[in-house]
């Protein structure tokens, strides 16, 4: 575009120029003809003029050429992007529908899906068991029966009284109204089990245990028979023996020397050997082992035969004048008396009510439309 602008500059300035020759013409041709031969001779002047003219349009068509070549290099750099454009479109193109093709396959798996899940839930709500509440029920009633085994079979009236005040606080969350009945048996029993008489068993315990510390400090029967003092007849008249009489007082007296018979009324004791004395110590210990063991369990049968059992070894094998052997006796009297096993009352029927219920929710409904 520069060079453009001085060429034309160039031609407005040669502009005067032809107009001065094309005077100089005029008046050479109304003067003289010497004028014409001399305007003759600067007639070639005009050529230099078109000769720029030339040198100037070759100029401008080279320019033009160089333009056309410049624009057509850019014009082919600009298809080479606008191909490669449209190949950049035609690969996004495919990817797009590549994308559309797999969100199309996923719309239609979780279209399935939600079938699948509508399908299973139709199943789960038509199941037994299903509703939320069913649930409580079903941990309700397994409370129940826990808390009746455990006052039973354990005799453990605590903590069933603890189950079942949990078993009722389930039943409450359901809200229900139907199992209103339910849980009126249940507070009558819950009222019920705390009337029970507490036992002590602590310290029950505690006095079976001092009892078995005095059992090895007992004096035990004495392993020997006690000696008699020998009885002296004594009688006011005196008896003249003959001498065969007298001969048979002393042979018989030399014989009870050797020879000795008793009369007693009662059954001696029998001397007990040192194996026998230990292994009676650790039979009472075990019997009241066993008593301790049956006081928690709240077995009275099995409590009271330890108790009268240690007694009758404690009449027979003790020497029972002593202070010591009388404490004994005395604790065990007591501890015999003692009622380790309450009357425990049944707490069934709430149990019993409640499998009721179940029962009757879980039967299919009954179609009574005539056919």
């Amino acid at each position: 575009m520069v060079k453009e602008i001085d060429v034309t500059e160039q031609l407005d300035a040669d502009k005067p120029t032809n107009e001065v020759v094309e005077a100089n013409v005029e008046s050479s041709a109304k003067n003289s003809t010497e004028n014409n031969v001399e305007a003759k001779k600067e007639s070639p002047k005009p050529k230099k003029p078109l000769s720029l003219l030339a040198v100037l349009a070759l100029i401008l068509v080279s320019l033009a050429f160089l333009a056309i070549a410049g624009l057509s290099w850019k014009g082919f750099g600009f298809i080479q992007q606008l191909s490669a454009i449209e190949l950049q479109l035609q690969k996004s193109e495919q990817a797009k529908s590549t994308v559309n093709k797999d969100l199309q396959r996923l719309q239609q798996k979780m279209l399935v899906q939600t079938k699948l899940q509508q399908h299973t839930s139709q199943r789960l709500a038509q199941l037994p068991g299903a509703d939320s509440d069913d649930w409580l029920i079903a941990e309700a009633e397994y409370l129940l029966r826990l808390a009746n085994q455990r006052l039973n079979l354990e005799k453990d009236w605590q903590g069933s009284l603890a189950i079942l005040v949990v078993a009722d606080g389930i039943l409450a969350e359901t809200k229900n109204p139907q199992l209103d009945h339910v849980r009126s048996l249940l507070a009558n029993e819950i009222v019920t089990l705390r009337a029970v008489p507490a036992v002590d068993i602590t310290g029950a315990v505690s006095r079976i245990q001092a009892v078995q510390d005095q059992v090895f400090k007992l004096e035990w029967v004495p392993r020997t028979l006690p000696k008699l003092v020998p009885e002296v007849e004594t009688s006011d008249e005196k008896v003249e023996l003959n001498p065969w009489q007298k001969f048979l007082a002393k042979a018989w007296k030399g014989l009870g020397s050797i020879v000795r018979i008793r009369d007693n009324d009662k059954a001696l004791p029998a001397p007990l050997t040192p194996d026998q004395h230990y292994y009676l110590q650790q039979n009472m210990q075990l019997m009241l082992e066993q008593a301790q063991v049956a006081l928690v369990r709240q077995q009275a049968e099995l409590y009271r035969h330890s108790i009268n059992r240690t007694q009758v070894w404690l009449t027979q094998f003790v020497r029972t004048e002593t202070a010591q052997a009388q404490a004994l006796k005395e604790t065990l009297a007591e501890l015999a008396k003692w009622q380790i096993a309450p009357v425990l009352p049944d707490i069934s029927g709430s149990l019993i009510e409640l499998r009721r219920y179940s029962s009757a929710q879980n039967q299919p409904p009954v179609n009574n439309s005539a056919k």
